[in-house]
Parts: structure tokens; sequence; C-alpha cells
């Protein structure tokens, strides 16, 4: 057990000034791309036991089991938060300085996982305050780095919340093709939940195309206040973005599953897309039903997130209408191609309604559709 230790102060490392970020922005699912925590383990040998720290990604959860194997101990387990402000002076491994010369009695291991990392940021004093460096600053701060090939898990657990239709549940055993839609910016697609994602998918899928909202997410940040040029082209940076800084996250899993990041916007320049994108204005304008559900999905999209006139109310709706029915054409050319398996978290009424068959009037490749709704819980 190690003694109860307080680690160096910011002075004493000539730590860069940490950055205070607003409660928001603290969980930005762009900044938790970079953010690790130091987390202290109890390991149990046949003669001693001992608290160790692990400097990992927040994105990743311990495997226990398989770090008692990796250390040949009988067994990890995590310390329970006051043996943790005894110790180590904070009960939150998100404020524990990740430099192994702040302990002087622990040993401090770094998961190899973080060698995929450009950035590095952590935690100073608070959640809120965080100190930005360079993966090469970082580990040249660290000083004596010493590197564990870590078993880690995603720290979200991935379960089927519904399958439709239901007798298509057997696709999940199949090993087949599937579609992730990826909502820009929403909480659902951060990088812990979306690593549990990859997890999942990986294990019931040996192909998935990840359709990145860069092309329709251009709609949510005009509504959100966002001028038309401004929203298009921001739309495109954050899909951008997601291409090249989430690469790593889907890399891990490539053995078990190819994963394709792919630019909807892009898709959105092919005659393919305008044909189906064209047909179902035409149903939306011309059939009761299916205009029913898609102008239900826009009044719930809209919400109540702005106090703003009816007529701005009407546009907004309008906007949101738009926006599905891109995501429905966007949808029907991965079909076209034979990916009939789409994947998201949480619900997409009109994709349940699609894939029963409640709206024949809509392009006849959307009856190969199997939509299945994921349930993200914390491990």
């Amino acid at each position: 057990m190690p003694k109860s230790t307080q680690p160096l102060s910011h002075r004493a490392l000539s730590l860069p000034t940490a950055i205070n970020l607003s409660a928001k922005a603290a969980h930005d699912p762009v900044l938790e791309r970079y953010l690790i925590e130091t987390v202290p383990v109890q390991v149990t040998y046949p003669h001693r036991q001992e608290v160790i720290l692990i400097v990992l990604p927040v994105t990743r959860r311990i495997d226990l089991v398989g770090l008692a194997r990796v250390l040949s101990a009988k067994r990890a387990e995590f310390i329970p938060q006051s043996l943790m402000q005894q110790c180590f002076g904070q009960s939150e491994p998100l404020l524990l300085l990740p430099f192994a010369d702040s302990y002087a009695d622990t040993q401090v291991y770094y998961a190899s996982e973080l060698q995929t990392l450009t950035q590095i940021q952590f935690c100073q004093h608070q959640l809120e305050q965080r100190v930005f460096l360079t993966a090469d600053d970082f580990f040249a701060r660290a000083g004596r780095v010493r590197w564990l090939e870590l078993p880690t898990v995603a720290k979200y657990k991935i379960e089927v919340a519904q399958i439709f239709p239901e007798q298509q549940r057997d696709v999940l055993l199949q090993k087949r093709h599937c579609m992730l839609g990826f909502s820009l910016q929403s909480q659902s697609f951060m990088p812990a939940k979306l690593a549990g994602m990859a997890e999942w998918i990986s294990k019931h899928f040996s192909e998935c195309s990840v359709l990145i909202g860069d092309g329709i997410h251009r709609i949510t940040l005009e509504i959100n206040g966002m001028s038309k040029a401004q929203a298009a082209s921001h739309a495109l940076s954050l899909g951008q973005a997601v291409i090249e800084q989430d690469a790593s996250i889907f890399q891990s899993y490539q053995s078990q599953c190819r994963f394709h990041l792919i630019s909807t916007a892009a898709m959105q320049t092919t005659p393919d897309y305008f044909q189906y994108y064209q047909s179902l204005t035409h149903l939306f304008e011309h059939d009761e039903k299916f205009h029913a559900s898609v102008n239900a999905f826009a009044t719930n999209f809209v919400g109540e997130r702005r106090l703003i006139d009816a007529d701005s109310l009407a546009y907004f709706k309008q906007l949101s209408c738009q926006y599905l029915l891109e995501e429905i054409a966007l949808t029907a050319i991965l079909l076209s191609q034979g990916v009939t398996i789409f994947v998201y978290p949480g619900t997409l009424r009109i994709m349940q309604e699609l894939s029963l068959g409640e709206h024949p009037g809509v392009p006849s490749v959307f009856n190969q559709l199997v939509s299945i709704n994921l349930r993200q819980k914390r491990r």
C-alpha cells in the first residue's frame, strides 16, 4: 500500500498554464478524444499487495482480469474513492497528475494505447481546468515511462434495444455488412460511447460503413443559429475532424471488422442521391402518412430549443423535414449497394416504419431494410 502522497506541484512540473473550460466545453466530444486519466488499481500477488497507477485514455476501461494475467497477479481491483483520497489526495482519477515522478512510492504504468494520440490533455485541480500538450511534449515531461500492453474494454457496454423487423434478429449472427449513422456533435457519439459501438459492431459484423453526417449537419447548425454559409462550412470541418481523429477508435477493431468512414457530403453530389431525394420529396408532398411521419420528426427535432416567432418556427420545421429526407436518401444509396442493416444509438422512428414496410411509396430498396436500435450503458 502506498504512503499518503501528494502529487508534485504545478510549478515543480513546469507545466503550461491550464485553460479553464466552461462546463459545456469540458464535455465536448472533440476534446474527449485526447483526455487521459490516472487510475489507481490494487493488485494482489501471492504474498503481497500493492496499489499501482495506470494512465490511459478516458475512453477506455481497464480489463481487471486481463490486467491480473499480464502482471502475473492473483487479482486486480479498483480501489474505493475513500482510499484514493487517503493515498493520493484526490478521489477522482481524472484529477490525478499523469506523471510517474509525482508519485515516489507508487509504480506508474502507461497504457500502450496512448501512443496512438497526437495530442494529450489532462485535468488539473478540477475537471474544467485542462492542460493541453502535444504527445511528444507530454512524454518528454513524463520522464520515466513504463509502457504496459494493457487489456482494456470500451467504457460503454452496448446492447440491442430493438430490431425491426423482429424476425430479422439472426442478422446479428451472420457477420454481414452494416451501416452506422454518425450524428455530429451528438453526445451519443462522444469518443467513449463511439468506442463501445465500434467494439459491439466488430463482434457482430464483418464490415461497417460509418456515414459521417457532414452533409446534413449543416441543417442542425443553421437551426441553432448559424448562417447558412457558416453552417455548411463548419459541418464539413466537423466531419473532417471525425474522419481524421476518430479513425484510431475504429482502427483498434480492424482485425475483426473493416470500418469505412464515409463523408455523406460527398455522397450528396452523386446522381443516385439526387434521384432518391427527389423521389422522397415527391412522396413527402403527396403521401399523407409519410408526410405526417416526417413532420412528427421535425416537430421533435426543433423542440423547445429556441424561443422563436411563428415564421421562424415554421422555417426550422421545414429545414428539419429536409434533414430527414436527406438522411433517408443517403440510407437508400447504401441499401442499393447491398448494405441493408442500419445501426443507430437510440431510436429513429422513421427507420423503424420503413423497415416494417409502413410507407409502400418509398423506393423499393427499403424493402430490404433492417433497423437496429442500440442502448448505451456505462460499465
